[in-house]
């Protein structure tokens, strides 16, 4: 973990201005994340190292940041230093690409508060995203990122499995062969986000604001859906037990927001859910990773074992609720 003390120290010395309050926001597989003030405005700074990104694919990702906020998506700016978008900055004899963004005022959506997290807001979460895929197909030029299902930095299950045990990487090739059988058709197959859960997007006016596309990707669109899906199913239905209606609800509204811009047939729903089982064994292997398993909490321990009998049991998460949208929604509207 690297020192905030010494981020500071470096980020003094590249701008040659006082830097102050620098505050970890985040750390992951890939980056170190901290929020600074410099002339008394607040700034995100994201550190890479270098062995994790190479330049020109920050460069691509900066390229479909520019390329979406002209399209109007709302995205935080990239903040030049010294007139460049990406700076080498050397902390502690380690290497790190740093890039800076303005700071959001506005705050993540608050599941826990149902005037924020309603069936509006997931009307307009679908539309958004089905507005992200449209900019994207109808992009001219290649941008230089990577294709999802062949690059293990920005799809790191690969790297899970190396300490995990062989059945898990059984279901992975088993998932893998039946998506390559699916068309990479520029409509159904494009540069996305390819993380875009709750957290990574501040609301403001229900209108999204989004953020952290280290992992953006060449992949087929539906894998967008199917991850704000399970994450907002999932937290959803922790926060709120007594509405049991929500998942439901939740999924009516979200993909006819969707389909208010673009257009899903029945592979992309099959294959939308294909990719809700891909999910699961992401996130299981993550857990098993980061969790230790000596303090885990019930709910922890609890979700570990739903992730593992889903997995063994080939189940499809939500597979009553697609059914039913499914039946009284596209099948009325798209027969």
């Amino acid at each position: 973990m690297i020192n905030c003390e010494k981020i500071l120290s470096s980020l003094a010395k590249l701008t040659n201005k006082e830097i102050t309050n620098v505050k970890r926001l985040s750390g992951g597989f890939q980056n170190f994340v901290v929020q600074f003030q410099m002339n008394s405005i607040l700034y995100v700074a994201r550190l890479t190292p270098i062995h994790k990104r190479s330049k020109a694919l920050i460069e691509g990702e900066l390229k479909f940041i520019d390329t979406i906020k002209i399209n109007q998506i709302q995205t935080p700016e990239v903040i030049s230093i010294n007139d460049k978008n990406i700076s080498l900055v050397t902390i502690d004899n380690k290497s790190y690409w740093l890039t800076v963004f303005q700071y959001m005022e506005d705050k993540q959506i608050d599941v826990s508060d149902l005037s924020q997290w309603n069936v509006a807001f997931f009307y307009e979460w679908g539309k958004s995203i089905g507005e992200l895929h449209r900019i994207s197909e109808n992009i001219g030029e290649k941008i230089n990122r990577p294709i999802w299902l062949e690059d293990e930095e920005v799809n790191s299950i690969s790297s899970l499995l190396m300490e995990s045990e062989p059945w898990l990487s059984e279901i992975y090739d088993e998932y893998k062969s039946i998506l390559d059988t699916y068309p990479k058709t520029k409509q159904r197959f494009g540069l996305i986000h390819n993380d875009l859960h709750q957290g990574n997007f501040f609301v403001k006016a229900q209108q999204l604001i989004i953020f952290d596309f280290d992992d953006c990707a060449y992949n087929w669109f539906v894998q967008d859906l199917s991850t704000s899906i399970y994450h907002a199913m999932w937290t959803g239905s922790a926060y709120h037990p007594e509405w049991i209606t929500f998942q439901q609800e939740f999924l009516n509204h979200f993909l006819d927001g969707y389909l208010q811009i673009r257009s899903l047939n029945e592979t992309d729903l099959i294959q939308l859910q294909l990719f809700l089982q891909v999910r699961e064994l992401f996130l299981y292997l993550l857990f098993q990773k980061t969790w230790n398993k000596n303090t885990l909490e019930q709910w922890q321990s609890d979700k570990l074992k739903e992730l593992e009998v889903n997995l063994r049991d080939r189940k499809k998460p939500y597979e009553k609720e697609f059914t039913t949208w499914t039946n009284e929604t596209f099948n009325r509207h798209f027969s």
